[in-house]
């Protein structure tokens, strides 16, 4: 019994040890933490509201770089990139450079539904 708690938990550091992209990661956000009412349903407002939702993960988990081995982006850095207007019809960041690991998007999931709750959301 023992034995397959620690399988288990070995399978667990495993997956939590993945990478997955931040658009990815910023969208599986954004739908677990909005209410279903308040959901946007065009692609083109998910990918306006994704990129805040991504600024708000960094703010709570490591980024990562995607380019070679991940290295840990500043969030400065980040920031810079994704708060920035877009002049004339330029290309949005692209989210793809960047990456999460899945452990600690779990566990920006909970920070960040946690502050939602406590700034008056429901829970």
């Amino acid at each position: 019994m023992a034995e397959d708690s620690e399988i288990t938990a070995a399978r667990q550091r495993k997956l939590d040890d993945e990478m997955v992209p931040l658009a990815v990661a910023a969208t599986v956000a954004y739908f677990h933490l909005t209410e279903v009412a308040k959901q946007i349903d065009t692609n083109e407002h998910l990918a306006d509201v994704v990129q805040v939702v991504a600024v708000a993960l960094s703010q709570v988990a490591p980024v990562y770089s995607a380019a070679g081995a991940p290295v840990r982006v500043v969030n400065k850095e980040l920031d810079a990139l994704l708060l920035r207007r877009p002049e004339n019809d330029a290309p949005k960041p692209d989210l793809d450079q960047f990456v999460i690991r899945r452990g600690d998007l779990r566990a920006a999931l909970t920070t960040l539904r946690e502050a939602r709750n406590l700034f008056g959301g429901r829970p």
